[in-house]
């Protein structure tokens, strides 16, 4: 009994002080993005560097599926493949509402290739939603998960057509780093929840390092979603294919663990929110660029179409 209670109080003490151990307590099913949950998504990047220089008024552009792209192998994207490669929002009984909607054209030739669907543009970290300037909330469950430490485990809901393709999940973190994730073969009919589960996940918190996290200001581990891949084996069906997606959630431990403290950190030195501000600076910057490129691209395309017509 007494040993019960030294314990109870040695870890008062250590969460009084504000000691934390990171990856301890699990977080999750957390909703990482909703392909029913698009709303709010929209960036207008005729206000940053490159449309402001351009003269461009407005270039909006949002997370509707619509906007969203596949890309195929370099040796599988002819002009036909390319143009029967799409996504579109696709009604579905079962999930009660639209749901991400993909037709994959690959090659009939018997060779290796994927698929990758991506999002219209990078979806940034910090962007701030409407009303909460420098909280960068904008797409939080929208694509970005925040205090994400060691990932147990990603869902996809998605359909399968009896078809052997793969199916795989890229996820990007704060350092810009890419981890790809394979979920399961889509050799399966309906809707089905795939699963990738992290083999070095340890349960047993007596097995696992434990280490104390340095706190403020260090900024708060977060991922977000990068793209789908698509893998078609040379010795399968090729041509068409087709396939839905509903959500992705993630299982996961909190990187920190959040108390209440007697001095506010941030509100004292802002230093956060320095960082914030030149990340976010920097992703529209990046981003704003390829789009004012498609923008372009599609007055070409426009202007093509006009001259066409004008000739008949």
């Amino acid at each position: 009994m007494k040993r019960i209670l030294l314990v109870l109080m040695t870890l008062l003490f250590c969460v009084s002080m504000g000691v934390l151990y990171a990856q301890e307590i699990e977080g999750g099913p957390k909703v990482l993005i909703d392909f029913q949950n698009l709303e709010d998504t929209e960036i207008d990047f005729s206000k940053y560097p490159g449309g402001i220089a351009e003269g461009i008024t407005e270039l909006k552009v949002d997370l509707s599926i619509d906007n969203w792209a596949v890309k195929l192998a370099p040796s599988s994207a002819s002009a036909e493949n390319r143009v029967l490669s799409k996504c579109k929002p696709v009604e579905s009984k079962k999930m009660n509402g639209d749901v991400m909607g993909v037709r994959i054209h690959f090659p009939t030739a018997p060779f290796n290739s994927w698929a990758r669907i991506t999002p219209p543009f990078e979806i940034p970290f910090y962007e701030d939603a409407k009303g909460e300037e420098g909280q960068g909330t904008k797409f939080v469950n929208k694509g970005v998960l925040r205090n994400v430490g060691t990932i147990r485990a990603i869902t996809t809901r998605v359909t399968g057509r009896n078809f052997p393709h793969g199916l795989s999940i890229t996820l990007k973190d704060g350092q810009d780093q890419y981890q790809e994730m394979f979920l399961g073969n889509l050799d399966f009919e309906g809707w089905r929840p795939l699963t990738w589960q992290n083999p070095n996940y340890i349960d047993d918190v007596k097995q696992r390092d434990l280490r104390k996290t340095p706190l403020y200001p260090e900024s708060m581990p977060s991922v977000k979603f990068d793209s789908f891949t698509i893998y078609r084996h040379g010795s399968h069906i090729g041509g068409d294919f087709v396939t839905y997606f509903k959500d992705v959630q993630l299982v996961y431990d909190l990187a920190l663990i959040e108390v209440e403290r007697d001095i506010d950190d941030e509100g004292a030195w802002r230093i956060l929110q320095k960082r914030r501000d030149v990340k976010r600076a920097a992703e529209i910057r990046r981003l704003g660029i390829m789009q004012l490129l498609r923008s372009k691209e599609q007055v070409k395309m426009q202007h093509a179409v006009v001259a066409e017509s004008g000739a008949q």
